[in-house]
C-alpha cells in the first residue's frame, strides 16, 4: 500500500452496521419530525435504521431515523428542527452508493430520504428545459419527455430505474449521452436547495426573479458549489435541467482487441471525433461476469429479444438473437459503441468513420449485441450489485485526459498483479470497464468480485426472483479486507497521477487531490453554510 494509502486510511473495513442506539435521549426530535412529515413516513424501526445504515458495500453508523419529505417545505422544516437539535442531515436518493455517500459518520443524525420528491414540475417545450424535483427518477423523467419526443442530453445512469435526479447532481454520473454531452452536472442549469438551518436558495437560472429558468450564467455561478458536492454543501431540493429532440437515428459498433492499449486508442479517437453517443470497454474479467456468466431466465432473455425489436427493429433482433452470448468468451477487450445522429445519412458516416478508426487501433469486427440490448431496455433493476455468481461487487473509478489513459490502465493492470497471490488466495476477481466522458474524458473504472455474505440492504433491492436463484456465501472479512486495501491504493494512485472522479462520497481522496489554497477556501464555505457542520458530515472529506 503507498504511502499516502496509508495516511489517509481511517474508516473501518466494511462490516454489519452498528446496533442501533435507544431512542430515548432523542424522542422529541422524532416526534418533531414526525409531525412535519407524518407517521408514515418516518421510519424508526430496528429493521428501517440498519437499511438506511448501509451502501452497496459497506455500512458506519446507524442513524436515528430516517424521514421522506413530500416537498420543499416539509424538507425545508425538517432540515430546520435537525438543526435546532444538533442533528445531522444525510440526503439519500435511490440508495446505489459504493462510495458512502450516504453513510453516516454519527448517530446522532436522520436520512432523509428523497424519493417522495419526485413530482416533473415543468415541461417547456418552446424554451427547451424540464424542472423537476430531485427525487424523481431518471427513468420517469425518460419516460415524460418520451412522451413528446425530448430527452435530456445526458439521460440517466444504467441505474436510473432507482437512480434519482438529485443524486447524479450530488455524485455526478456517466452513461447514457455522456459520449456527446458529458455528465450530470453539465445538464443542469438551474437548483434550489435547502440549507443546513432550513434556509431555501435559489441559484442559476432559479435565482432570476421575474423570468424563467433558462439560463444558467447570470453573473456568478453560485450553483457550481452544490454541483458534484457529495451532498456536503446543502439539500438540493429542485433542478432545471436542459432539453433537445430525441435523436431519431442510431447505428451499433463493436469491435475485440487484443491489449487493453489498443482499445483505448480506439475509444479516444472515437470521442475525439464526437462519434459515440456511449461507448465502453471491458476486459475479459469484467466482460465475462456481466455478460457471459449474467444468470438470466430464458423468459428474461425473450422478453429482452422482445425490447430489441420493438426499439431498433427485426433486423436488430435477428442480429442479437444470432449473436447470443458466446461469441465474447474469446475476446481479450471489447468495445460496444451507440452512434446517433438526427439523419440516417449523418449516421451512416459516423458508422463508417467508426469502423475505420477501430481498424485503424487494430481492432476485428465482432456483433454488436451488447449496445442494442442496453438501448432497447435501458434502465434495468439494480440486480447486478452482485456478481454472477452470488459474489459481492464493488467499483472505484478516475477520469483522465485521453493523453495519459493508456499510462493508468497499466498501473491499474500492474496493481492487480502485484496482488495476484491474495486474489487466488481468496478468490477474488477483478476487471475493468472503460467509458468515454464527452471528447475530452477518459473513465477507468476498476471492479472487484469476490465471495462474501450479503449486505441486509439486497433484500430490497434486488429483485427476488433474481435473489433466489444466486448463491450465498460464508462471510469473508480478509477478503473484504483486501479489497478495500486495493481500492484505497487505487484512490491514492488516482490523486497522485492528477486524476478525477465523481461519486465523491467520503472515500475519494478529495482533500489530498486539490491544492492547499483551493481546499482552505472549500473549507470556509462549507464554514458559512454549515457552520455546525450537519450536512452529510464526513462528506468531501470535510
Amino acid at each position: 500500500m503507498s504511502d499516502l494509502s496509508r495516511a489517509v486510511h481511517t474508516v473501518p473495513p466494511p462490516g454489519a452496521p452498528k446496533p442501533p442506539v435507544a431512542l430515548g435521549d432523542h424522542a422529541a426530535l422524532i416526534d418533531q419530525l414526525r409531525q412535519v412529515v407524518g407517521a408514515e413516513h418516518l421510519k424508526a424501526s430496528d429493521g428501517d435504521r440498519l437499511f438506511y445504515a448501509e451502501d452497496t458495500f459497506r455500512s458506519l453508523e446507524t442513524p436515528l431515523a430516517a424521514v421522506a419529505p413530500a416537498n420543499v417545505d416539509e424538507l425545508s422544516r425538517v432540515a430546520a428542527v435537525c438543526n435546532r437539535n444538533g442533528v445531522a442531515l444525510v440526503p439519500r436518493g435511490g440508495g446505489l452508493s459504493y462510495t458512502d455517500g450516504y453513510l453516516h459518520t454519527r448517530s446522532a443524525s436522520i436520512t432523509i430520504d428523497m424519493r417522495r420528491m419526485d413530482k416533473i414540475v415543468e415541461i417547456n417545450e418552446d424554451d427547451m428545459y424540464v424542472t423537476v424535483e430531485c427525487g424523481c427518477t431518471w427513468a420517469a423523467l425518460n419516460d415524460a419527455l418520451k412522451a413528446r419526443n425530448l430527452r435530456t442530453p445526458y439521460w440517466g445512469p444504467l441505474s436510473g430505474l432507482k437512480a434519482v435526479v438529485g443524486g447524479a447532481l450530488s455524485q455526478n454520473s456517466v452513461f447514457f449521452g455522456s459520449g456527446l454531452y458529458g455528465s450530470a452536472v453539465e445538464q443542469c442549469i438551474g437548483l434550489t436547495v435547502v440549507l443546513a438551518d432550513g434556509t431555501v436558495e435559489s441559484l442559476g437560472a432559479h435565482a432570476i426573479q421575474n423570468g424563467k429558468p433558462f439560463m444558467k450564467h447570470y453573473g456568478p455561478d453560485m450553483m457550481g458549489l452544490f454541483l458534484a458536492d457529495a451532498g456536503a454543501m446543502g439539500l438540493k431540493a429542485v433542478a432545471t435541467l436542459r432539453l433537445m429532440r430525441r435523436t431519431e437515428h442510431r447505428k451499433h459498433i463493436a469491435y475485440g482487441f487484443k491489449t487493453a492499449a489498443a482499445m483505448a486508442k480506439a475509444l479516444s479517437a472515437l470521442s475525439r471525433e464526437g462519434i459515440s453517443a456511449e461507448a465502453m470497454g471491458f476486459d475479459a474479467g469484467q466482460q465475462s461476469a456481466r455478460a457471459v456468466e449474467a444468470k438470466r431466465s430464458f423468459k428474461e432473455d425473450l422478453a429482452t429479444l422482445f425490447k430489441v425489436i420493438e426499439t431498433g427493429g427485426l433486423i436488430d433482433g435477428i442480429k442479437v438473437a444470432l449473436a447470443g452470448r458466446g461469441y465474447l468468451k474469446n475476446v481479450p477487450y471489447g468495445m460496444h459503441v451507440a452512434i446517433e445522429d438526427k439523419t440516417a445519412e449523418g449516421v451512416a458516416a459516423l458508422f463508417k468513420k467508426a469502423r475505420d478508426l477501430c481498424k485503424a487501433a487494430g481492432g476485428e469486427p465482432m456483433p454488436a449485441s451488447i449496445t442494442r440490448i442496453v438501448h432497447a431496455d435501458p434502465f434495468v433493476p439494480p440486480d447486478s450489485i452482485l456478481g454472477p455468481a452470488g459474489e459481492r461487487w464493488v467499483p472505484v473509478h478516475c477520469i483522465v485526459p485521453h493523453s495519459h489513459a493508456a499510462t493508468i490502465l497499466e498501473k491499474v493492470q500492474a496493481l492487480y498483479a502485484r496482488y495476484d497471490a491474495l486474489k487466488t488466495q481468496h478468490n477474488i476477481r477483478t476487471g475493468f470497464l472503460l467509458i468515454t466522458v464527452g471528447n475530452y474524458g477518459f473513465l477507468i473504472e476498476p471492479v472487484f468480485f469476490w465471495p462474501d455474505a450479503r449486505l441486509n440492504m439486497y433484500d430490497k433491492m434486488i429483485r427476488p426472483e433474481h435473489l433466489n436463484r444466486l448463491p450465498t456465501h460464508a462471510a469473508s472479512e480478509a477478503a473484504r479486507a483486501v479489497v478495500l486495501q486495493m481500492r484505497e491504493e487505487l484512490a491514492a494512485l488516482f490523486v497522485q497521477e492528477g486524476a478525477v472522479s465523481l461519486q465523491l462520497g467520503k472515500f475519494y481522496l478529495y482533500d489530498k487531490a486539490l491544492k492547499p489554497e483551493t481546499w482552505a477556501l472549500l473549507q470556509k464555505m462549507k464554514s458559512v453554510l454549515d457552520p455546525a457542520r450537519i450536512v452529510n458530515p464526513g462528506a468531501l472529506k470535510l
